[in-house]
């Protein structure tokens, strides 16, 4: 087999590898996306550095072009593969809520519902982004 031949190959061979995977990506913009992998780990990530992420267990999201908002479980303890260790107050037993504003790259969160609720009005998050 030519070397062009052997390329061709291997990727074909590992695109079949990935397709037949459970794990899933979403884009979400600037940077961002969802993560969801066959475990069950479902976080969002910024593929650039500094860009904060949501770490698992995310229940459901949104975003537009400005915001992604998010709800959240969390897995306690946090997987140590995350940039930050984050403080929930009431530990694993309640969801936490979860902004970031995409272009400036500021994660929000975890927060309760009405520290959410205060923050999408201060910060002109559209009314019509709805959790899932």
């Amino acid at each position: 087999m030519k070397h062009k031949e052997k390329k061709i190959f291997t990727f074909g061979l590992l695109m079949l590898i990935c397709s037949c995977s459970s794990d899933y990506t979403k884009n979400l913009g600037a940077s961002y996306f969802y993560r969801y992998e066959a475990n069950d780990l479902r976080d969002i990530l910024c593929e650039k550095a500094g860009g904060g992420e949501i770490p698992a267990d995310i229940i459901s999201y949104n975003y537009n072009t400005d915001f992604i908002i998010a709800l959240q479980k969390p897995r306690l303890p946090q997987d140590p593969l995350y940039e930050k260790t984050y403080t929930y107050y009431k530990g694993d037993t309640i969801n936490y809520f979860w902004l970031i504003i995409k272009k400036e790259r500021k994660v929000f969160g975890p927060l309760d519902e009405k520290s959410f609720n205060q923050l999408r009005k201060k910060l002109g998050v559209p009314s019509s982004l709805l959790l899932k």
